[in-house]
């Protein structure tokens, strides 16, 4: 198959996936998405708080050599 032609195939059912779709049913899984993903915890670990820690340590590492 040719890019065009999988290109035409990929535009086709993305329109079929689109019309498939209930506005008012696209509305509610987009909140209930929005919903879940803002109640997943924050990843912690780039913390300004975290960083200046690990710089602590390794300062101390260096200090001791």
């Amino acid at each position: 198959m040719s890019r065009e032609n999988l290109d035409d195939l990929k535009r086709r059912e993305e329109e079929k996936r689109e019309r498939a779709w209930d506005p008012l049913q696209r509305w509610r899984v987009l909140q209930e998405t929005i919903a879940w993903a803002e109640s997943q915890a924050t990843v912690r670990r780039n913390t300004p708080a975290r960083c200046l820690e690990l710089e602590r340590v390794k300062l101390a590492r260096l200090a001791s050599q």
